[in-house]
This record gives C-alpha cells, structure tokens and sequence, in this order.
C-alpha cells in the first residue's frame, strides 16, 4: 500500500478497535492517524544488530522486542523499533503492550520518520512514563548515533550521546561497538 491508496480515516480518526486490516503491518497509530515509512537497508540492518547484541546482554528480567506496538489510547499506539520490557509482562498472544510493561523504547530514524520520531514519538513515550528513550541516527560515516534520554519530570532530557560504543548502564548493563553495517 503507498501514500495514493491510504484508506480514508473514520470521523474522528483510525482507533485500535478501527484499524483497517488492509494495512500493512508495520503502520502506526497516531492520534488517530496511520503512519509507515519506508525502510532503508540501513535503518533494517541497524535495528538487526542492535536487537541481537541487545538479546546476548539482557539479563534474565527483562526481553528485548521488534516492532511492538504500545498502547496510550485508542488512538495512540506508536510502534518503537525497538523496546526492552518486563519479562513478566511477556505473553505470546499479546499484540499490544501496556506502558507499565516497557523501560526503554528506541527509534532508528529514517529520512521519512525522522520528524516523527523525533518530535512527535518522545513525548508520547514520556506520557506513558517509559523511563528511557532512545534516538538513533545515522552518523556521517554510516555508524549509528545513539541520544540516550531518560525521563526527568515527565518529559525527556539528553543523558548521553554515545559515538562509536553504547555503554550505558540503563536499563541494564549494555556494552555495544556502534559500527557502519555490512551487508
């Protein structure tokens, strides 16, 4: 489906319970509006990588997702690339998460996205009190950026910005090179 054949909206806007089944799979409920972005073979290969070195590092408490939806309302439901939830909270069936259930979201910008995630997905994130918030962009040299944010009297605040290594120590210890991809 591209930007000619969008559905048209209900009044009011698309809801959870409204979302069209024709779709696609990766769209985002926002404020009663779809969105998908095209995704670059860098935006794809970096959230590949970033999952796998997430996944040998995330202790036992915590799992590490791709493409999760979680929901404000029924007209909120944004879509991080990637998110680290409770364990707990992890249910094979489950299609949505609550906020409670969610420490970190991240998005990897894409040249489409980027205004969105930017500035419309943090503070979304920081109503649903989601304690860490991660930006990724594309350095110069093709490696990936990471804005480490962490919510700060309800709203997000920069904590680091790590180049070359992601060494932070929330929500866990992590330890990543940040390297250009490789096909």
């Amino acid at each position: 489906m591209n930007a000619q054949m969008l559905p048209t909206p209900p009044p009011g806007g698309w809801t959870l319970s409204t979302f069209p089944e024709d779709a696609p799979k990766r769209a985002e409920l926002l404020e009663g509006r779809l969105f998908w972005s095209a995704q670059t073979s860098w935006h794809m290969t970096v959230v590949r990588e970033l999952c796998k070195a997430l996944e040998s590092q995330v202790p036992g408490e915590y799992a590490v997702l791709y493409r999760m939806a979680i929901k404000l309302s029924e007209r909120t439901a944004p879509e991080p690339d990637i998110s680290i939830m409770h364990a707990g909270a992890w249910d094979l069936d489950k299609s949505v998460l609550d906020p409670d259930d969610v420490v970190l979201a991240a998005e990897v910008t894409t040249p489409e996205s980027a205004r969105r995630d930017r500035e419309d997905k943090p503070p979304i994130y920081a109503t649903m009190g989601i304690q860490a918030f991660w930006l990724i962009e594309r350095g110069l040299d093709d490696a990936p950026i990471v804005q480490e944010h962490e919510l700060y009297g309800g709203t997000y605040r920069l904590k680091h910005t790590h180049i070359g290594r992601l060494k932070t120590g929330v929500p866990f210890p992590i330890d990543i090179p940040l390297e250009a991809p490789k096909p």
